[in-house]
């Protein structure tokens, strides 16, 4: 774990050493279980910021188990898989998704995928990080679940939204990929989203006694950013291969996740890009 957080630090240092004006704000989308809406939260955000005219890539981190493509209705030809081979430039995976959204998509059940260690994850956030195109933010949907890859990705994050369910269990999760995050790097910036909510009442609820447990056990603050309403549309837009906020964009979970992009404009991304607004 020392020498885990010992790298973390360094590579955290080291790209907020870069030139600051040509950075792009780094969001890392995370949870401590599947099935909480992470990539769903994740796609409807990046897809608002980019129909307001903001350049943003969003990364289909999910090792071989990519979603995105799918939610979007599109069919890539290339994916992260032939790029960690050695066959193609980041670049030349790009898709154009709705709005101007850039995607680079997931590989899915490849056979061959490559077993990613921690240099193939460097050389591929070099590679996206590096590339020509004028990104005011890369917005990273990872795999759900503590694993390395997951916690090497925190190490590139100017923030992390860690998304959660009401569920005890999912919440639980949260906690625990936050103590973990916290403990490999103490400046983390995290924040949570808080998803498929039943009521105000109960959104109140939980935030309080997770910020409570936060406070107390980890001694650190944390914000419930967000608390996207229980909607069924979502799972229509899902299965119509539409993002919710095209397919429904007035429902409740769509004005929500609207809303949460416009805390991400105005909060997260880089002072340069908020100044461009």
């Amino acid at each position: 774990m020392h020498d885990q957080a010992t790298r973390m630090r360094e590579i955290a240092q080291q790209y907020m050493e870069r030139e600051s004006r040509r950075r792009p704000s780094v969001i890392v989308v995370t949870s401590g279980k599947g099935g909480v809406g992470k990539s769903t939260v994740a796609l409807n955000a990046a897809l608002t910021l980019s129909a307001e005219g903001h350049k943003v890539l969003l990364v289909d981190a999910d090792s071989n188990l990519g979603s995105l493509d799918v939610m979007l209705g599109i069919a890539p030809r290339h994916r992260i898989g032939d790029v960690l081979r050695g066959n193609m430039a980041v670049e030349d995976v790009m898709v154009t998704g709705p709005s101007g959204l850039r995607l680079l998509p997931a590989s899915t059940g490849d056979a061959a995928y490559p077993l990613g260690g921690e240099e193939m994850q460097e050389r591929l956030m070099a590679e996206i990080l590096g590339t020509d195109e004028p990104f005011a933010c890369v917005m990273i949907d990872t795999g759900a679940g503590l694993n390395d890859e997951v916690i090497r990705y925190a190490g590139y994050a100017d923030e992390l939204l860690v998304v959660t369910t009401p569920e005890p269990t999912a919440i639980m999760d949260a906690y625990a990929m936050m103590k973990v995050i916290w403990s490999v790097r103490v400046d983390a910036k995290l924040q949570v989203v808080l998803n498929n909510v039943r009521s105000p009442r109960e959104a109140d609820d939980i935030t309080a006694k997770l910020k409570m447990a936060v406070n107390h056990f980890l001694k650190r603050d944390v914000d419930v950013v967000a608390a996207v309403p229980a909607d069924p549309n979502v799972s229509k837009a899902i299965t119509q291969q539409i993002p919710l906020v095209q397919a429904y964009p007035f429902s409740a979970a769509s004005l929500s996740l609207q809303s949460f992009a416009h805390y991400v404009l105005l909060h997260l991304m880089t002072r340069s890009e908020r100044k461009a607004i």
